[in-house]
Parts: structure tokens; C-alpha cells; sequence
């Protein structure tokens, strides 16, 4: 009667170990979602972009393009927080830092850095 109860408990004890392992490979082979990064609308969130080219068209304030060494085009917009350093208009060669379609900063190559405050005017020649 003991070699029985032994028996019957040495089974239970495989038994139980092997499903407690057949859980943990389910658990491990099943896919991992994704982590949400408290965005609403659920879409990923881009990281800035870095694009190089000529400017081909501007839309003051608002719009413009920008055609890459591969002669692709690129539309950005501009927004109020877009920081732009130059003058930015048609032929001229830009950096632009980008997330999507919105223009982060953009620097116009061979633009004067800016000054740090305008001369003053030197005062007339007195006349003898």
C-alpha cells in the first residue's frame, strides 16, 4: 500500500512540474505588445528626422519644399514653433530637423550668424 501512495504522488509531482513548464514556455513564446508611450491616438511617435537639400518652392509662413541629393522632394509646414535660422526662400541649401510633415528647425547653409547687436552710427565730423 506505501509503494502505491509512493507511486501515485510521484506521478502527481511529474505531472504538476510539467504543466507548470508547459505554462511558462506558452507565456514565453507569446508576443510581446507593444509599449504605449501615452500617445492618444495610439500612433508611434516619430523621432526628429535630419533632411539635406535645396529649397524648390516656399509658402511664406506657412509651407515649404525641400529636393534631396537623390531628387526626391520633401513637403514640410511650418509652424509657430519652427525655428529657422537664414533666409529661407527658393535655391537656397537647408538642414531641416523634422518629426512627420512639421519643420523643427531649419538652417540655411552659408547664412551669416546672426549679430550681437546693430553698430551705432559714428557721430558727424566737426568742421574747422
Amino acid at each position: 500500500m506505501k509503494k502505491l501512495v509512493m507511486l501515485a504522488v510521484s506521478l502527481l509531482t511529474v505531472a504538476a512540474l510539467a504543466g507548470v513548464s508547459m505554462a511558462a514556455e506558452g507565456s514565453a513564446a507569446a508576443p510581446a505588445k507593444p509599449a504605449h508611450h501615452g500617445n492618444k491616438m495610439g500612433k508611434k511617435m516619430s523621432a526628429p528626422r535630419m533632411t539635406m537639400g535645396e529649397v524648390t518652392t516656399v509658402t511664406a509662413g506657412k509651407k515649404f519644399e525641400v529636393k534631396d541629393e537623390k531628387g526626391k522632394t520633401h513637403a514640410f509646414s511650418i509652424g509657430k514653433h519652427t525655428k529657422i535660422d537664414g533666409e529661407l526662400k527658393a535655391g537656397v541649401k537647408v538642414n531641416v530637423t523634422s518629426k512627420g510633415r512639421w519643420a523643427e528647425e531649419v538652417k540655411v547653409e552659408g547664412s551669416p550668424a546672426p549679430a550681437a547687436a546693430p553698430m551705432a552710427p559714428k557721430p558727424p565730423a566737426e568742421k574747422y
